[in-house]
Formats: structure tokens, C-alpha cells, sequence
């Protein structure tokens, strides 16, 4: 698993097509505890995920972004992120419109400045999804913030 870490604490998954003229100020409206969206024109909405600067990493097959909470280490995380994926806790958060190549990236970054080894690049099927949230604790001292993509 893949960690991206950020020095504000927001992250934002934006459109390849727009990282070079992405100035840092876009999401600057976004609750910063949790997830949300923002559009930007002429390039769609925007997935924010928000909290305390902790790193986040993206698991592909279940659509999931994962946030560190608490926790010594990821040994076993996958497990619990895909026996989490039947829970009927999920909180529903919003709908958003989402396609194509997307780079995950800390919102308050310029993204011509912005180095390879600093983003995630994230490839979502075009369509509409819904956002889910949870928190997990797959053991005493791990806790785990989930944000999950749902095809609507």
C-alpha cells in the first residue's frame, strides 16, 4: 500500500487535465474533518478528503481512500478495509460525478509545483458515485478513517 502524506491536512483528487493550473486555493471552502466536493468549472467536481495532516492511501479495488487515524503500523489493513466493505454502518455523505485519469494530491499545493513522489494518480470509471464514510478499528490501537466510491 501506497502513502501519501500532506503538511495541511486536506487532500484533493483532482482532474489530470487541470493539476498544472491547480493553485492551492481551490478547496479552500471545504470542512476540513471530512470529505466533500467542490466543482471546478469546465472540469467537474472535485473530491476533497479532509483531517488531521495524516497520510491517506487509495486501495483500487474496492474504490476506497484510506486515512490514518491511530495506528503503529498498516499490517493487516487491506483485510479489514475488505471486511468492512459488507458493513451496514457506511454513512452516506454525498453524490458526486467523477471520470477518467485523477491525481490525489495535498489541496494546498500548487500543482506545477507539485512532485511525482507527492501524489497519487487514481483512475475512476466515468459515472456517478456515492460517497461513503467509516471508521474502522482493526485492532486496540489501529483506527482507520474509510472514504468509499458507490456506483449510483
Amino acid at each position: 500500500m501506497r502513502w501519501l502524506e500532506t503538511d495541511f491536512g486536506l487532500y484533493a483528487l483532482c482532474p489530470d487535465a487541470y493539476v498544472a493550473d491547480w493553485d492551492g486555493t481551490e478547496a479552500d471552502g471545504t470542512a476540513a474533518d471530512s470529505a466533500g466536493k467542490i466543482v471546478l468549472p469546465g472540469h467537474g467536481d472535485v473530491l476533497t478528503l479532509g483531517g488531521d495532516p495524516a497520510p491517506v492511501a487509495y486501495l483500487p479495488d474496492v474504490m476506497t481512500f484510506v486515512r490514518w487515524v491511530a495506528a503503529d503500523d498498516d499490517e493487516g489493513l487491506e483485510r479489514a478495509v475488505e471486511a468492512a466493505a459488507g458493513s451496514a454502518e457506511w454513512k452516506d455523505l454525498f453524490e458526486i460525478a467523477l471520470d477518467g485519469r485523477y491525481t490525489l494530491l495535498d489541496s494546498a499545493v500548487s500543482g506545477s509545483e507539485v512532485e511525482e513522489s507527492e501524489v497519487l494518480h487514481i483512475d475512476v470509471p466515468e459515472g456517478r458515485y456515492r460517497v461513503q464514510s467509516l471508521l474502522i478499528t482493526p485492532s486496540d490501537e489501529a483506527e482507520f478513517q474509510l472514504d468509499r466510491l458507490v456506483s449510483v
